[in-house]
């Protein structure tokens, strides 16, 4: 239907998922921005004549707005879409932890878990203080946060890191139209992590929310091929 409608699409999968090649010791992260910034700028290259949009959904979302707030109106994105975003990565992890949400975090977990195994030996023998012996045993996104991702990025605790990659603040540096989607349900992107008060002052945001949807199960019934 994109197709159709003129529309062209470009995927962006973040290092090491969907099979993409890591060859040096650094997966992504909620705030790495640098891989997005090379994306749309080589899609940009690509595509001079064309209206470029984005949309990020979960970790993607939150690394979409966090580009976004960096580079302010000098992005050639000409409008956005958040999807399902944690926004405050502090209180993300703590609800992620609670009840029946830590299904989430184990399988989330297992995920980085297996994309870490396809790409172990880039760890091999690399100094620094990155922990790669500790990845087997992981079984929260955290703990494999404290043993990888902190390292590779150079924060110093797993606090620090999800307070400084959070995207709600950057939602008041967000200088092209910004439509921010969440569900009430959502177990890991939680209605309490929602910015409310930044998006309504910055008019270049709006906030959608729906009564249902958990994490990234909107649904829209399409109309029927005449």
């Amino acid at each position: 239907q994109a197709r159709h409608a003129g529309i062209r699409a470009a995927v962006f999968n973040s290092r090491g998922t969907a099979d993409s090649p890591v060859i040096t010791p650094q997966f992504y992260s909620a705030s790495f921005t640098d891989d997005t910034l090379e994306v749309v700028a080589h899609v940009s290259k690509c595509y001079p004549n064309s209206t470029m949009f984005a949309a990020g959904w979960s970790l993607g979302a939150n690394i979409l707005v966090n580009y976004l707030g960096e580079q302010g109106s000098d992005t050639p994105l000409e409008a956005a879409v958040s999807m399902c975003n944690p926004f405050d990565l502090t209180i993300s992890n703590r609800y992620i932890n609670e009840g029946f949400n830590q299904i989430y975090n184990w399988n989330l977990a297992a995920s980085l878990k297996r994309i870490f195994v396809k790409h172990q030996l880039v760890w091999k023998g690399h100094p620094g203080p990155a922990q790669p012996a500790r990845v087997p045993t992981v079984k929260t996104i955290r703990e494999f946060d404290e043993a990888i991702t902190v390292h590779s990025f150079k924060w110093p605790d797993v606090d620090a890191y999800y307070a400084g990659s959070s995207s709600a603040r950057r939602i008041p540096k967000v200088q092209i139209p910004l439509l921010c989607l969440q569900a009430l349900d959502d177990p890991i992107a939680p209605a309490e992590a929602i910015p409310c008060d930044e998006i309504q002052a910055n008019p270049n945001c709006v906030l959608a929310v729906t009564p249902c949807g958990r994490h990234l199960g909107h649904r829209q019934t399409l109309p029927a091929a005449a």
